[in-house]
């Protein structure tokens, strides 16, 4: 039962170090999206906060609602690429809750390595 224990322990270990290495994955991503023909930019960050904007050569032809719009539509784009990356990082980590043991069962082995200490 020991081997048992232990080995879930180490498992639990793993897994956590995995977690942490993804969420530090996640919180460095990036993204940018681009509209009206490439002449408005925007980068986002992992929180979907625009950290920079830019407007190209015939951004001037653009009326203000344009420039309003076009901005609206690139963030959008960014945040769609940020919410799939993620994904795409956290699916290896996702809990499968059919291999998942249950919560009797976890108390049960925690009453029965008590039982063994003793």
């Amino acid at each position: 039962m020991d081997d048992e224990f232990a080995s879930a322990v180490a498992g639990f270990q793993a897994k956590m170090a995995q977690v942490a290495q993804v969420q530090a994955e996640c919180a460095q991503l990036v993204a940018t999206g681009w509209a009206q023909r490439r002449r408005v930019r925007v980068t986002v960050n992992a929180d979907g906060i625009a950290v920079d904007i830019k407007f190209g050569a015939g951004v001037n032809e653009l009326s203000y609602d344009e420039i309003a719009a076009a901005v609206t539509e690139a963030s959008q784009q960014a945040v769609r690429e940020i919410a799939e990356r993620t994904r795409e990082l956290v699916a290896p980590i996702a809990i499968d809750r059919g291999a998942a043991p249950s919560l009797d069962g976890l108390l049960g082995a925690i009453d029965s390595l008590r039982e063994h200490l003793r």
